[in-house]
């Protein structure tokens, strides 16, 4: 009888190369990555919070996975002046939403006045009576010229 590790292929050394490979495999994945390093989040003197390697006495330590962290562009207003008291801080920042807010609603209603271009130019594209098109086409200048007056 012949043996049967020669009979399927594989051989007891390619059996004992496999098992090894695979141990190896889960001890790579059970090792935390040795790029993360420890992040602590400490309070600054004037209320804010400040990120650093060092632990800090009222401190927290924060876990961060350097391989997914993304980075930000800076934004294109400038940041509150941050000498003022608390009081004006909140104030600008609620001057800062409001802008926001209005910057979004207006780049939605930009957003609204294509949506009704394209759909008087598919109706025109359709057919029409006379009378109609005359307002479709008014229609359809109105909103163009809501856009350049207001979108970029």
């Amino acid at each position: 009888m012949k043996n049967r590790s020669a009979q399927d292929g594989f051989g007891t050394s390619s059996r004992l190369v496999a098992s090894v490979g695979w141990a190896v495999l889960l001890m790579a994945l059970a090792v935390p990555a040795a790029g993360i390093a420890a992040v602590y989040r400490c309070p600054d003197g004037s209320g804010g919070v400040v990120f650093q390697q060092v632990p800090c006495v009222q401190g927290e330590e924060v876990e961060l996975d350097v391989r997914t962290t993304k980075w930000v562009a800076s934004p294109k207003r400038p940041l509150p002046d941050r000498r003022r008291s608390s009081g004006s801080r909140s104030n600008d920042q609620a001057a800062l939403a409001r802008v926001a807010d209005a910057e979004r609603k207006q780049k939605q209603a930009c957003w609204k006045a294509n949506q009704r271009i394209e759909r008087i130019e598919a109706e025109l594209r359709r057919g029409y009576k006379p009378a109609r098109g005359e307002r479709l086409r008014q229609q359809r200048r109105e909103q163009e010229d809501y856009l350049r007056e207001f979108c970029r």
